[in-house]
């Protein structure tokens, strides 16, 4: 239990953790960014099913207005940032996750 807390601190302790943290709560209590995350992910959602129904044009259509309002939350105070942000954090998650994967075989391995 020990090495868990040891990471869950590593991590908490990320300058990236600490600056996500505090951009969420920005993020979090602005109606207007909220919102506009939402359009986009509801926008993502109708990409998706028309690409899967190779409904090209409609897909087209919803990729531009996608784009469209991601430019537009983008431009929004610290919403890249936290977004550039996210992404950082899950690729050191995952690099951790695959150092314990790594361990854990050869442990179970040896």
């Amino acid at each position: 239990m020990n090495n868990i807390d040891e990471l869950k601190n590593y991590i908490n302790n990320l300058e990236e953790t600490k600056r996500y943290k505090e951009l969420e709560k920005y993020i979090d209590n602005n109606e207007k960014i909220k919102l506009k995350f939402a359009e986009l992910k509801e926008k993502q959602k109708q990409l998706v099913n028309a690409k899967e129904f190779n409904q090209l044009k409609q897909a087209k259509i919803y990729e531009d207005e996608y784009n469209k309002i991601k430019e537009e939350l983008f431009n929004m105070p610290f919403v890249e940032e936290y977004v550039e942000l996210v992404e950082i954090i899950n690729e050191k998650l995952d690099l951790i996750a695959t150092e314990i994967e790594n361990k854990l075989d050869k442990i179970i391995n040896d």
